[in-house]
C-alpha cells in the first residue's frame, strides 16, 4: 500500500517534479556522453597522440563524479523538502516511521531509476547527433567512436543506482530523526546566517593561495609536459578548493560592503536584493563553485578544440603556399579551378629528360610569375612566405619537386631560355598552381579537384603531395583532439546550465511568500522584475567571471602543444557567453513565472 502511495505521489506531483526530472536526466545524459569517450581506450589511443590522454580523462571522470554527486545531493534535498510536510501528516495520523522511511526509499529510488534510464537514452541520442554534426561540419576524421558504447551505459547505470540508493537511505534516516512538528512547519523555520569576519578573511587568503598554486601548476605543465602527472592532480585539487573559498569570502565581503553603502542599498529594492543574496550565499557556495569549474572546463575544452582547428590550418598552410596543383589541366579541371574564389593561377611549362633525370622549365615564365614558397623557422616555429624566380634556390627547387608528378620528384630542376626549351625533345607539359583567398573556405571544391587529379593520373594515388593530401594527413592527426574538445565543451555547457538553473528554480517556491508580501504592500511589478533580474544575474555572473579567469590562465598548459593557444580566443568566448546569456534569460523567465502573480 505504501509503495503504491509513494508512486502515486510522484504521479500527482509530476508538474512539480518537472524541474527535478529534467535536471537528473541531463545529469545522467552528460555522464554517459563523457564516459563514452573517457573509458573507450580504442578511441583515445587512435585519436590522440598524447600518451597522457587516458590519465587526463581519468581525472576528468573523478571530477565529473564529484560534480554529479553534489548535484544529486541538491536534487535529493529538493525532493525531500517537497514531501516532508505530507510525511509529517502521515506520521501524525499514526503511520509508523519505519513505513514512512520505506515509502521515501521507494519514491527516491524510483525517481532516480526513471530519470537515469531516460537520461541515458537521451545521452545516446545526443551523442549520436552531436558527434555526427561536428564530424560533418568540421570535416573531422574520428576513429573507433560509437554513440552507443555498452561499458559507458553500464557504468552510468551502476553509478547512478548506487548514488540513489545512498540518497534514499539518507532521506529515510533524516526523516526518522526529524520531529513531526518540525516536518509540519519546516517552511516556517527561520534560517540562521553565520557571518564570521575572521573566518571569511582566512578563507579569502586560503582561496587566493590555492588558486595561485593551481595556476602555477598549469603553467609548469605548459613548460614541461613530463610534469603532467603531477601538475594536473595538483591543479585539480587546488583550483577546486580555491574556487570554493574565494567565492565564499569574496561575495560575502562585497555584499557587506554594498549594504554599508547607504546611497546604493537604500535605492529601490537594492537592500532586499542584497539581503536575498546574503541569505542564499551559504547555500549557493557549493553550486557556484561547481558551476565555475564546469564553466572553465566547458569554455576551455571548446577553446582548445578551436586551437586544434587553427593548428590544422597553420600546419597545412605552412607546408605549401599553393592550394591546388594540376598537371595538363583539361577542360573539366580548368572549369573547376575557375569556380574557386579569389584564385590566383600560375602556369609553368616543363619537359622531362628521363635519361638524365632533369626537368626543364621556361626561365621567362618564372621571371613573369615568380614561384612562392614557404620558409620555416625552427626557432619560433613560424612559416613565412617568400617568392623567387631563381629555381636553383633549394627551397624553390624543393617546392617544384613537391608539386610534380611522382616520377619526376627525384629529377633535377633547371630553367632554360625559350629557344633552348623549344629544342628539347619530348612533350611539353603544364604545371598549374592555384592560390585561393582561403583554403578552408574552398575546401569542398579543392577536394573535388584533388580527387579528379588522382583519377586522371593513377600514379598520384600512391604519391600525391598536393595541399589537400597534406590536409588529410594533418586533419587525421588533430581531428580526434579537436573532436574531444568540442564534444566535451558542449557536454559540460549543458551540465553547468542545468545545475545552476535547477538550483535557482528549486528554491523559487520558498521565495513566493516574500515577493507576494512586497506586492501586497504596493511594490510595482516592474520593480519586482528588476530585482529578480539583478539577483539571478549575480548568481550567473560570479561563476562565469571566475571560470573565464581559470580558462585564460589554464591555457598556459597548451603553450607547447598549440601554436598560439590564445589565437582567435574571442570566437569561443563570444559564442559561449551568448549561449550562457540564453540560459540566464530562460532561468529568470521561469523564475518569474513561479514567484510573481
Amino acid at each position: 500500500m505504501l509503495n503504491k502511495l509513494a508512486l502515486s505521489g510522484i504521479r500527482h506531483r509530476l508538474r512539480d517534479y518537472t524541474v527535478l526530472f529534467s535536471g537528473l536526466m541531463i545529469a545522467s545524459a552528460i555522464f554517459y556522453m563523457f564516459l563514452s569517450l573517457a573509458i573507450n581506450k580504442s578511441f583515445l589511443s587512435s585519436n590522440s597522440p598524447a600518451a597522457a590522454t587516458a590519465f587526463i580523462f581519468g581525472f576528468g571522470i573523478i571530477l565529473l563524479a564529484i560534480i554529479t554527486i553534489v548535484y544529486i545531493n541538491y536534487a535529493n534535498t529538493f525532493l525531500l523538502s517537497m514531501r516532508q510536510k505530507e510525511y509529517g501528516m502521515f506520521m501524525m495520523l499514526g503511520a509508523k516511521s519505519s513505513k514512512i522511511s520505506k515509502m521515501i526509499f521507494v519514491e527516491t529510488f524510483a525517481i532516480g531509476a526513471i530519470s537515469t534510464i531516460i537520461g541515458s537514452v537521451i545521452g545516446i541520442i545526443a551523442t549520436k547527433f552531436v558527434s555526427q554534426w561536428m564530424i560533418d561540419a568540421l570535416d573531422m576524421q574520428v576513429k573507433h567512436f560509437d554513440s552507443f558504447y555498452l561499458p559507458a551505459l553500464m557504468w552510468t547505470f551502476v553509478f547512478f543506482i548506487v548514488i540513489f540508493i545512498f540518497s534514499a537511505i539518507k532521506n529515510s534516516i533524516s526523516l526518522r530523526r526529524t520531529k513531526i512538528l518540525v516536518l509540519l512547519h519546516k517552511d516556517s523555520q527561520p534560517s540562521k546566517i553565520k557571518n564570521n569576519g575572521l573566518v571569511k578573511s582566512i578563507q579569502a587568503v586560503v582561496g587566493i593561495i590555492l588558486l595561485a598554486i593551481g595556476y602555477y601548476a598549469m603553467w609548469v605543465v605548459g613548460q614541461n609536459a613530463l610534469l603532467i602527472y603531477i601538475g594536473i592532480p595538483v591543479a585539480l585539487v587546488t583550483i577546486v578548493g580555491g574556487t570554493y573559498f574565494t567565492i565564499t569570502a569574496a561575495i560575502t565581503a562585497v555584499i557587506a560592503m554594498l549594504k554599508r553603502n547607504t546611497k546604493f542599498s537604500q535605492r529601490g529594492l537594492n537592500n532586499f536584493t542584497l539581503s536575498q543574496l546574503s541569505f542564499r550565499i551559504g547555500d549557493y557556495t557549493k553550486i557556484l563553485s561547481m558551476v565555475s569549474i564546469m564553466f572553465a572546463l566547458a569554455l576551455g575544452a571548446i577553446t582548445v578544440g578551436l586551437g586544434f582547428q587553427n593548428q590544422i590550418d597553420t600546419v597545412v598552410n605552412g607546408q605549401s603556399y599553393y592550394d591546388v596543383t594540376v598537371h595538363n589541366a583539361d577542360t573539366a579541371q580548368q572549369n573547376r579551378i575557375n569556380h574557386l574564389s579569389g584564385d590566383e593561377q600560375t602556369n609553368y611549362s616543363y619537359k622531362s629528360d628521363d635519361k638524365n633525370k632533369v626537368v626543364y622549365y621556361r626561365a621567362s615564365e618564372f621571371k613573369k610569375q615568380p614561384l612562392h614558397y614557404e620558409k620555416f623557422n625552427m626557432n619560433n616555429m613560424i612559416s613565412t612566405t617568400k617568392k623567387s624566380s631563381n629555381i636553383k634556390i633549394p627551397d624553390v627547387s624543393y617546392t617544384l619537386q613537391q608539386n610534380m608528378l611522382p616520377q619526376y620528384r627525384m629529377s633535377k630542376a633547371e630553367a632554360v631560355s625559350d629557344a633552348e626549351f623549344n629544342k628539347i625533345a619530348g612533350k611539353s607539359n603544364t604545371l598549374t598552381l592555384v592560390k585561393t583567398d582561403s583554403f578552408k573556405k574552398n575546401l569542398s571544391k579543392i577536394k573535388v579537384i584533388s580527387k579528379a587529379e588522382n583519377k586522371r593520373f593513377k600514379e598520384l594515388k600512391q604519391g600525391s603531395e598536393d595541399k589537400y593530401s597534406s590536409y588529410v594527413i594533418v586533419n587525421g592527426f588533430f581531428s580526434g583532439l579537436e573532436f574531444m574538445g568540442f564534444f566535451l565543451g558542449i557536454a559540460f555547457l549543458a551540465m553547468l546550465a542545468s545545475c545552476l538553473m535547477f538550483k535557482i528554480l528549486s528554491g523559487a517556491s520558498g521565495d513566493v511568500k516574500r515577493y507576494n508580501m512586497l506586492y501586497k504592500i504596493g511594490t510595482k511589478q516592474k520593480m519586482l522584475r528588476s530585482t529578480i533580474n539583478k539577483e539571478i544575474a549575480v548568481l550567473f555572473a560570479v561563476p562565469a567571471g571566475l571560470g573565464i579567469i581559470h580558462v585564460l590562465l589554464g591555457l598556459q598548459m597548451f603553450t607547447n602543444i598549440l601554436y598560439k593557444p590564445y589565437m582567435n580566443i574571442e570566437i569561443p568566448f563570444g559564442i559561449f557567453i551568448v549561449l550562457y546569456l540564453g540560459y540566464y534569460l530562460l532561468t529568470r523567465y521561469l523564475y518569474k513565472k513561479i514567484v510573481l502573480k
